[in-house]
């Protein structure tokens, strides 16, 4: 069920599993994503309040749920460059992440 917390709107693209660790992804404009490694699956998107309602957000989680560009990011990073480091805060540290540490 979305919900709104104090900076973001939260909207469920999955069922969360319990005990399954999530991963924050950032993809960019505001845009942040919980990713579930064990499942492939974005399971939650977080929307920033500042530049999203949550109709907005609802929005575009519904226009956006069957694209695989973003699980595609996702999992390159993963592969690229381990868990550890996946976090990224904008859109440009995820692009310069998948170019590597050339």
């Amino acid at each position: 069920m979305p919900e709104t917390k104090t900076t973001y709107h939260r909207v469920p693209a999955a069922r969360k599993k319990k005990g399954n660790e999530l991963r924050t992804v950032s993809l960019g404009k505001g845009i942040k994503a919980l990713y579930d490694p064990k499942r492939k699956m974005i399971v939650t998107y977080l929307f920033d309040k500042t530049k999203y309602t949550m109709k907005q957000s609802k929005d575009w989680v519904k226009s956006h749920s069957k694209s695989e560009a973003h699980l595609q990011v996702v999992e390159l990073l993963s592969i690229r460059k381990g868990w550890g480091k996946l976090y990224r805060d904008t859109k440009k540290e995820t692009l310069d992440a998948l170019k590597g540490d050339q």
